[in-house]
């Protein structure tokens, strides 16, 4: 049985943002302490309590107390980042996708074709239905290299490519419930909520309908 192969970031995306992070947390801080007083005093200028705090204290204590915060909360940015970073583990009967402390794990029989789109790692069962679909931000040819050496079936691009159909509203040849959801879908595209489109997705996967954007325009094919 061969070994199982991980596929990690970047080692520079990796380590990099919890140097960067912080830092520039901690140059945001001392700008803002820099011109905290300025727009405080400024009457028509928002946030004015969040300027005035800024502004209080006496240096060099106030100064230090507004980079550490900054730096803080660079730190905490550069731990969402980690907990988003996907780690793709390949073996001859499993894939495992890991991001943060989850990971989800398929069954290596039930993957019939592998590919990347828009820095997206896809994964489809026999049926042409989405097993999986990830932003990944991992070396492609790595990708390749990793299911192909396990005998996955990796496709340069999505096989189902030319069945996908410009979605428009109230489009007869699918359901009022699906139309409905597709409907709340492009609401959500226009207004950038990747995380409602996502979830509206997977609704429509258990529907049996995959999904492609472009443009902020849906595109739809039904699983076999």
């Amino acid at each position: 049985m061969s070994t199982a192969t991980t596929i990690h970031p970047p080692a520079l995306v990796r380590r990099g943002s919890w140097i960067y992070c912080p830092l520039l947390g901690a140059v945001a801080g001392f700008l803002l302490r820099i011109v905290a007083a300025w727009v405080a005093g400024l009457q028509w200028a928002p946030f004015q309590g969040v300027f005035e705090l800024a502004a209080s204290g006496a240096d060099p204590w106030g100064m230090l107390v507004a980079i550490a915060l900054g730096l803080i909360i660079g730190l905490g940015f550069a731990g969402l980042f980690a907990q988003e970073r996907l780690t793709v583990t390949v073996g001859p009967e499993q894939v495992v996708l890991a991001t943060g402390r989850n990971a989800h794990e398929i069954a290596g029989d039930e993957v019939d074709a592998v590919f990347t789109e828009r820095g997206h790692l896809v994964l489809l069962d026999d049926t042409g239905a989405e097993l999986a679909r990830r932003k990944s931000g991992l070396d492609r040819l790595a990708l390749r290299d990793a299911f192909r050496e396990h005998g996955y079936a990796w496709r340069d691009s999505d096989p189902y490519a030319g069945r996908y159909v410009l979605w428009t509203e109230d489009t007869g040849e699918l359901s009022l419930r699906v139309n409905a959801l597709m409907t709340e879908r492009d609401r959500a595209l226009r207004r950038r909520d990747h995380k409602e489109a996502a979830l509206l997705r997977t609704q429509l996967a258990q529907r049996g309908i995959v999904l492609r954007d472009g443009h902020r325009k849906q595109y739809w094919r039904r699983v076999d």
